[in-house]
């Protein structure tokens, strides 16, 4: 089971019992309806005033067991907040859209939204003719897009352009982006999917993208992205985006891994990038997947940049 098989148990029984540690340390559980964000977060309500929400602002060390009654359990521990701000919007509609009838109780300012990130998750089977457990795989997953993800891959991209780096890191401005028409998007989702001359991987959390790269193959006599002439056939790593709210978890590592390893697969021994001088946040992501710089240097459309290479 992975994050995405997660959600769908939480989903399917939507109530669980949540144990926090109370002043002495001891365990105190609670019985509640309890729904998941895309991401696999787990979100519940509670009252301000309640012993739950007083142990999770002492501590917030959570487990959680959802489901039971129909031999299947869902066993998670975790970290609890009360989230704010936009991250509290994400997580009361995910809440909502689970129990639409608690409507009235969310508005009440003597309730408030509890979140819980999993760091450990157990799936039991004990239904009648077998009995098993496994970890849950709460890795980011990384994989090639589909064809009929072509939506999404869309969307992923507009809110890459929009990002603050946007002007340094991508060839591209939002607006042509946007005015493109869907044929466009489609036929780019269905070349990324499949064949050996593009790739698109996306990094998902759950069931939420959360950032992606491609993959090109440049072959030797043709020009490359920047329009310049290829010498000898190579692997090219480009479109490179983590959301911002999920930087620093491992998504780029794994997505840059995948990268090259489907590089790999298709005959190369070098995947090559190029990054703006003034990228160093990019520049720093790269050094850590094994690129380093390969002493080539160019002006692109988008000002100086220079190339990075890793041996694969």
């Amino acid at each position: 089971m992975d994050r995405a098989g997660l959600v769908d148990h939480v989903r399917s029984h939507a109530d669980g019992v949540l144990s926090s540690l109370g002043p002495d340390g001891q365990p105190q559980a609670a019985y509640l309806a309890i729904g998941a964000t895309d991401r696999g977060e787990l979100v519940l309500d509670a009252r301000v005033s309640s012993r739950t929400v007083a142990n999770l602002r002492r501590d917030p060390r959570v487990a959680v067991v959802v489901g039971g009654a129909d031999g299947t359990t869902l066993q998670v521990e975790g970290i609890a907040d009360l989230p704010e701000g936009v991250e509290l919007e994400r997580c009361a509609a995910a809440y909502l859209d689970a129990f639409p009838q608690f409507a009235a109780s969310l508005s009440d300012d003597g309730i408030v939204v509890i979140r819980v990130r999993p760091s450990w998750a157990r799936y039991g089977d004990y239904r009648p003719g077998g009995s098993s457990s496994v970890d849950v795989d709460l890795q980011v997953v990384v994989r090639r897009i589909r064809a009929d993800e072509w939506e999404l891959a869309r969307d992923l991209r507009l809110d890459a352009l929009r990002d603050e780096a946007a002007g340094i890191a991508f060839l591209e401005s939002y607006e042509h982006a946007a005015a493109q028409p869907d044929e466009f998007y489609r036929s780019r989702a269905a070349a990324s999917a499949d064949g050996d001359d593009v790739a698109q991987l996306v990094a998902v959390e759950g069931r939420t993208w959360v950032g992606s790269a491609t993959v090109l193959v440049e072959r030797a006599g043709s020009r490359d992205y920047q329009g310049r002439p290829v010498e000898r056939s190579r692997a090219v790593v480009v479109g490179v985006y983590v959301r911002p709210e999920d930087r620093g978890a491992g998504a780029i590592d794994r997505l840059l891994e995948a990268a090259a390893r489907w590089s790999r697969d298709q005959g190369f021994d070098e995947l090559a990038l190029g990054v703006h001088v003034d990228n160093a946040r990019a520049q720093a992501s790269y050094r850590r997947a094994g690129f380093v710089p390969s002493g080539v240097e160019f002006t692109g459309s988008i000002g100086p940049e220079i190339e990075m290479v890793r041996a694969l």
